[in-house]
């Protein structure tokens, strides 16, 4: 996939006309496509992944999600290919945006926060929607003198009647459907090849649709304003693609982390909605996380199935499951061909093992036995490649004028925590700044 700059247009090819170009229907990408449709503005929200009905089962989710290897020995993230992004895979956690560091950065986000507060479903779980796996963590974690604690969650309780619903937890994909509703064009299965440049400016994209396994059509369109909000493992590419080739100059952080399982007999767990409640390790700063692990039954057997771990594969109710994620330093690199590439330093792997000897020691006051360990196989979110006031200016804009970029890859190095509320917050932002200017 090439983002060209300096590329004119095809003259046998129709071009399109828009006011904004959204490549991306993630949070940022969706919320920033509905506040423009909602002003009236002429907008394209283009979406690599389809926008077929969303389940949480092996089926549904092996169809949208996504695996890119961040480096050696296995380790990889994961991302959702499909209208409202990522929120289809996500936990349904709320970490606040901490208000007082994007105001360094020039962005306040105050307003944004009550507004999305006012209309959101938030707030901390009530303890009859809490498994009897989490419960058992918590007793665990308290045990030992851990203050673990409930997090905010986007869920909507009303839709719990009957316990964990999936559909409980807010997804993206309500804004894309809000943007279309108010005259925004979706356009699924489109692949974006390159921005179009005139001079110093983003003029629009060309990308290619995908109309079945076999067709593949090539559209171009123009707008006066585009937004990469293709999320952070791939905006990052585009940017650099368009000219402006420091980014990533001083590597990447991706909060690895492990998943550890043990069996609880007796335990009678249930689905429950995973990551509802968790600590920070110590007081020393080190960006230590553990929180609640414990996957859907849908999901439970092929993951043990997958990591070989024949003991728990038939005891989803006894199943006990922690997760460690740690805060490491930016390194490594975003290669040419787009691959990303990281290996540990010594602090790094100090965190891992630290995290994970407290994980064991609260899984064995919880009464778990037989405790496995999937290894560092898995990453958060990727960030540190695009910096505010860097690459892009405190309206999100780019060194190529009308051009911005508004997801993940812009959050500051220093923020910490699940990034969705953030996110919702900052597009909100974007899409004031740019109806200011449309």
């Amino acid at each position: 996939m090439k983002h060209l700059t300096h590329a004119s247009a095809d003259p046998g090819r129709e071009v399109r006309e828009f006011d904004a170009i959204v490549v991306g229907s993630g949070t940022c990408g969706a919320t920033i496509a509905r506040e423009l449709s909602r002003a009236g503005k002429r907008v394209l929200l283009l979406e690599r992944g389809g926008n077929a009905p969303l389940k949480e089962t092996l089926g549904g989710i092996v169809a949208i999600a996504d695996t890119v290897k961040l480096g050696a020995g296995g380790l990889s993230t994961v991302r959702a290919l499909t209208a409202g992004g990522s929120t289809a895979l996500y936990f349904g956690v709320a970490t606040e945006p901490p208000l007082d560091l994007f105001r360094t950065h020039g962005i306040e986000l105050a307003d944004e926060l009550a507004a999305v507060r006012a209309e959101l479903p938030m707030g901390q779980l009530p303890d009859t929607l809490l498994s009897p796996q989490a419960c058992r963590l918590r007793e665990g974690a308290v045990a030992l003198g851990h203050d673990w604690r409930k997090h905010e969650m986007l869920v909507d309780v009303s839709r719990c009647a009957s316990g964990y619903a999936y559909e409980a937890k807010w997804k993206a994909r309500r804004y894309v459907e809000d943007a279309v509703h108010d005259g925004a064009t979706l356009v699924t299965h489109a692949t974006v090849e390159r921005i179009v440049v005139d001079g110093t400016r983003a003029v629009g994209v060309v990308y290619r649709e995908r109309r079945s396994p076999i067709q593949r059509v090539v559209r171009e369109a123009r707008a006066r304003k585009v937004v990469l909000a293709a999320g952070e493992l791939a905006s990052p590419q585009m940017v650099r693609e368009c000219g402006i080739r420091d980014v990533g100059a001083r590597g990447f952080y991706c909060h690895p982390g492990y998943a550890l399982y043990g069996v609880v007999p007796g335990m009678r767990g249930t689905d429950g909605f995973v990551g509802s409640m968790g600590c920070v390790l110590g007081e020393s700063g080190d960006g230590i996380e553990l929180g609640d692990a414990n996957v859907a039954r849908a999901l439970h057997r092929p993951m043990m199935l997958g990591g070989l771990h024949w003991r728990h594969l038939r005891a989803f109710p006894e199943t006990l499951g922690i997760g460690v994620k740690v805060s490491d330093a930016p390194g490594g690199q975003l290669r040419a061909d787009g691959h990303f590439h990281k290996r540990f330093g010594r602090d790094d792997q100090l965190k891992l093992d630290k995290g994970r000897q407290a994980a064991v020691a609260v899984l064995r006051a919880a009464g778990a036995k037989h405790i496995v360990d999937f290894g560092l196989t898995s990453a958060g979110r990727v960030g540190g490649l695009l910096r505010i006031g860097e690459h892009v200016d405190a309206r999100l804009e780019t060194r190529l004028r009308d051009l911005h970029v508004c997801d993940g890859s812009v959050l500051p190095d220093e923020m910490r925590g699940t990034p969705t509320l953030t996110l919702v917050c900052l597009a909100r932002y974007a899409a004031r700044h740019l109806l200011a200017a449309l």
